[in-house]
């Protein structure tokens, strides 16, 4: 052999013995060092995970009544890659599921091998597919929401989508405690989608959603329900609130609205119906905010019930005039009566001249105006409050009466029980308990905060019940229960100035006065009576609720 044909094959020997080296690292750091990763790797394209839904946790009312409750519903998909008669499969599905024949062919032809065709049938319609035994039509059952009061607090409740996941009310304010967590479980299969039966298994279990117990009693929402909608049908109006709350613990009793709506079918409702009114809209509160006025000045000193004040028919500010609605005025009054009468001109002054605007301002504020409430509901309105450094004496005047300020139905409600509690703002509530695990973990209370001393809120009280005993608010009392409160009447606010005939008409009160249990408003907007007054159409909505 010569010695050229020697180099060659040592070269080639070294070559033979690099890719050797080479291939035995590459094994090395395949079986020793990465093994586990790859093995993990393998492992995984062969693992399919399977969600595990967790049950939806059920919305309760404070005694136990269930109002929201997730039940198992028919759902119909396909597997368009086992039809081979797509039309006629179709032609026997469409009168069964309400769809056109030509929608039905075109998602039974779609290239995929999973196809909703409905996520909810009636138990009837699943029989009828089900005895047509058509091949590539699978029925399943998954949770759907179920509302057994019907229009019940609908619109505190609110809504779960189809996923039965929350869209609305206290269903999507307490999603993360109603959802649960899911579950998981895995297993491993080979390529034609079979279990193996020596394969990896593992299940992790979901945790299921805690139960919320409302603060809503179910019996006082039925009556509430029943009476706004009676007053709305009966003014003719374009819609009303009632709202009432235990106005120690700022528990909300009854938040009812009509018109309302049917959560178990709510595609068929506006959203604009389906808003709970009384917390994420506000309005001019008119007359029924003269309460607060006087509990301010009442407060600072300024005036006191039997303090003497002169109503000329109207307060002057420039070329402005705001008149009583007594055409000559009242005169000489005390400012009890003055509020028994509703004397716009009275609270006009007081709040333009008489108090020194930073600390009405510290009162309107501290009765919660102007700033959400904190009440446990999405989407909460904080209403409209003009800075304190940017209003004129005219805003100032105005707001005395309750115009040229905005507040939210639970804001009125919170603000007066401040009132009947003896002077502590309480923070709203419509939730107060859950139950998680098969325990009941009660919410927690926050400290209130002394608006008015509970001198204060006494002497207003006793002001309050007079107004119903000998003024505007007379056809609110109940015999034996006496009832304390204010009327209002309150100019729709548009176009830059105010309806000269659409008001909201409005009475606020409580009651029993001695020792109040319940604080309640009554809201009517845009009644079309032949008088539309808060002492008419509002204040026995507040009898017929409390009696």
């Amino acid at each position: 052999m010569s010695k050229k044909n020697e180099m060659r094959l040592v070269l080639i020997f070294f070559l033979v013995c690099l890719c050797a080296f080479i291939i035995t690292l590459r094994l090395v750091k395949i079986q020793l060092i990465k093994g586990k990763e790859i093995t993990q790797k393998a492992l995984y394209q062969r693992l399919k995970l399977e969600e595990i839904t967790p049950e939806r946790g059920r919305i309760l009312d404070r005694n136990g009544k269930t109002l929201a409750v997730s039940l198992p519903t028919p759902a119909v998909y396909a597997d368009p890659s086992l039809i081979k008669d797509p039309e006629g499969t179709a032609k026997a599905l469409a009168p069964i599921l309400e769809m056109k024949e030509e929608e039905l062919v075109k998602l039974l032809k779609s290239n995929s091998q999973f196809v909703w065709l409905t996520r909810k049938i009636s138990v009837e319609k699943r029989d009828e597919i089900n005895n047509l035994n058509l091949r590539g039509i699978r029925i399943i059952s998954l949770p759907r929401r179920f509302y057994p009061e019907g229009e019940l607090a609908a619109s505190t409740i609110g809504i779960a989508g189809i996923d039965n996941q929350g869209l609305e009310g206290i269903e999507v304010t307490y999603e993360r405690y109603l959802a649960g967590e899911t579950g998981v479980f895995s297993v491993e299969k080979d390529p034609a989608g079979r279990e193996i039966p020596v394969g990896f298994k593992e299940k992790t279990l979901p945790k299921d959603g805690a139960d919320i117990y409302l603060t809503i009693d179910s019996v006082i929402q039925h009556i509430a329900e029943r009476e706004i909608a009676r007053a709305v049908i009966d003014s003719k109006a374009k819609s009303g609130v009632l709202i009432a709350m235990e106005p120690k613990s700022g528990e909300i009793l009854a938040l009812a609205q009509y018109p309302s709506f049917n959560p178990n079918d709510f595609a068929k409702y506006s959203l604009e119906t389906r808003k709970n009114k009384a917390i994420t809209e506000s309005f001019e509160p008119g007359s029924t905010f003269k309460v607060f006025v006087a509990a301010a000045a009442i407060e600072e000193g300024i005036v006191t019930p039997e303090t003497i004040v002169y109503d000329p028919a109207y307060y002057r500010i420039g070329n402005n005039y705001i008149r009583c609605s007594n055409y000559w005025g009242h005169g000489e009054e005390t400012f009890l009566e003055s509020l028994e009468r509703s004397c716009n001109p009275i609270y006009a002054k007081l709040a333009a001249e008489d108090m020194d605007k930073n600390v009405l301002y510290q009162y309107i504020r501290g009765f919660g105006f102007g700033q959400k409430t904190g009440v446990d509901f999405y989407g909460e309105a904080t209403g409209i409050l003009s800075s304190v450094g940017n209003i004129s004496k005219l805003g100032l005047a105005n707001i005395g009466f309750g115009q040229g300020i905005a507040v939210t139905p639970l804001q009125l409600v919170t603000a007066l029980s401040a009132i009947a509690n003896g002077g502590y703002l309480p923070k709203p509530t419509l939730v107060k308990s859950y139950k998680a695990n098969g325990q009941t973990i009660a919410k927690e209370t926050e400290p209130k905060k002394q608006v008015i001393s509970t001198q204060t809120a006494e002497t207003m009280r006793m002001m309050l019940r007079s107004v119903v005993v000998n003024g505007s608010g007379k056809r609110a009392d109940v015999p034996g229960f006496p009832v304390g409160g204010k009327t209002g009447t309150a100019q729709v606010a548009e176009k830059g100035g105010y309806s000269s005939d659409r008001v909201v008409v409005s009475f606020l009160g409580f009651a029993p006065v001695d020792d109040p249990q319940i604080v309640a408003l009554v809201a009517i907007y845009d009644p079309q009576t032949d008088q539309n007054l808060g002492g008419l159409i509002a204040a026995p909505v507040f009898r017929e609720f409390t009696k």
